[in-house]
């Protein structure tokens, strides 16, 4: 399953609860390239390597897709979802659109949701609030956000994340 949805939408919310309701559902730790965020865990937010690791596993074929977002390498790991496939869970990639798309021509039978804003000024006060970001990133991350929302279309399902409960009962719903 793709999960996507523009920054400060509230995917890694999203998925933190749902994988603790639904032991089947398990997010796919995707590597990067970026210093983590305070309060991000090695291995378990993402795996952080050096660009020669990065560049180094993409060319050894490492990677379902990789690609540069704001600066950093970002890439879901191949084996990582294949394993959690062959053991009949439910694998989420919670991946941009750019990698979105390219999985979603890889693997063409990939449910796809992309997570809504309640509203767009709501979007902007999640991102600005942050506070892990200086002025003139929180600038990119909200000119990124608003293009993000122009390619819900390309999504089967489009859930709008303004309370979590339903949020989850709506992912809920789309799996049984």
């Amino acid at each position: 399953m793709i999960l996507s949805g523009p920054s400060g939408v509230g995917k890694d919310t999203v998925l933190l609860e749902w994988t603790k309701r639904n032991s089947r559902v398990q997010r796919v730790v995707a590597y990067t390239t970026r210093s983590p965020r305070p309060g991000e865990v090695n291995h378990a937010d993402y795996h952080f390597v050096d660009r020669a690791t990065f560049d180094a596993m993409k060319a050894d074929g490492a990677f379902l897709e990789a690609k540069e977002v704001f600066g950093n390498g970002y890439a879901t790991p191949l084996k990582d979802l294949e394993a959690m496939l062959d053991r009949g869970l439910i694998a989420i990639l919670k991946i941009d659109v750019q990698g979105a798309e390219e999985v979603m021509s890889l693997r063409p039978d990939a449910l796809t949701i992309f997570l809504m804003p309640p509203s767009i000024e709501e979007l902007d006060r999640r991102i600005r609030s942050r506070g892990s970001d200086d002025p003139a990133v929180i600038e990119v991350r909200l000119e990124g956000a608003h293009r993000e929302l122009e390619s819900a279309q390309l999504y089967q399902h489009r859930i709008v994340n303004d309370d979590l409960d339903k949020t989850i009962q709506a992912l809920e719903d789309l799996i049984q």
